[in-house]
């Protein structure tokens, strides 16, 4: 079939106007170039078949750099998203190899600069951030090797920062059930449980007994119903207790409840 005309498109691809046929066959450069298509007048059915198939890669290929524009990608993650719009194995494998070859992904790199992002602009410890790498397809021993320069020094101020801005927040619940949360938030941004029990005993927990006295009131009002006396004090506490509040706490308030309900 003879070869018309040409057209350029957007996205690196030119239309090929062939003789005798109503759509136009649509090539990126990348495969005009490299078969000489500018010097060739004719096409067989054959070359027009391996032609469609080769273009087929480098489709594939302007994908994986379109979702690389928006921001650095692992490897894994580029092979995930160019499996999701159904290229095969093969034109994926050509794509990642192109890719790698023009230093366009490269894990090492990106290793490290998720890294100093990650400690930059979260709060996540380090196993949180070996987690979120293991399943973006980073080599476990490099995520580790990594982690391990940085200074522990950096892990504890990210860590006591949480905790003291955490602890503020919360104005609802007593000491002890602050003191759990905190824990519990710890662990789950990825720091170790023993670091965040040793940082507890510098941050200083807000005493909430304006939100003690609430639950206490209320609580009493309903409890009154069925306790009184020694039996409805200790209905009380138990349930305060529950709460997470310090029997500390609950002794203040329930002191302030008795004077005012003797009035």
């Amino acid at each position: 079939m003879e070869i018309k005309s040409y057209k350029k498109c957007k996205n690196n691809c030119y239309q090929l106007i062939l003789e005798g046929k109503s759509e136009p066959l649509l090539l990126y450069d990348e495969v005009i170039l490299k078969h000489n298509l500018l010097l060739k007048k004719d096409l067989s059915q054959k070359e027009i078949e391996q032609l469609i198939k080769e273009n087929e890669k480098y489709a594939c290929y302007e994908k994986a750099i379109h979702y690389l524009s928006f921001k650095s990608r692992s490897k894994k993650e580029i092979q995930t998203y160019l499996e999701k719009l159904k290229f095969t194995h093969q034109d994926i494998s050509f794509a990642l190899n192109l890719l790698e070859e023009k230093k366009m992904i490269d894990d090492d790199v990106y290793l490290k600069l998720y890294i100093e992002e990650q400690l930059a602009l979260t709060r996540f410890g380090p196993k949180k951030i070996e987690n979120k790498l293991l399943a973006l397809g980073i080599n476990e021993e490099k995520i580790k090797n990594e982690l391990a320069k940085i200074d522990s020094s950096v892990w504890k101020e990210k860590l006591q920062n949480l905790l003291m801005k955490k602890s503020c927040m919360n104005k609802k619940d007593g000491q002890k059930k602050i003191r759990e949360k905190l824990i519990q938030t710890a662990i789950n941004e990825g720091y170790e449980k023993e670091l965040a029990l040793s940082l507890l005993e510098q941050v200083e927990i807000p005493t909430n007994l304006d939100a003690l006295k609430k639950v206490a009131e209320k609580l009493y009002q309903k409890l009154s119903l069925k306790y009184e006396g020694s039996s409805l004090e200790y209905q009380l506490k138990a349930k305060l207790y529950q709460k997470g509040f310090t029997l500390e706490e609950i002794e203040t308030v329930l002191n302030q409840i008795k004077k005012s309900s003797n009035r």
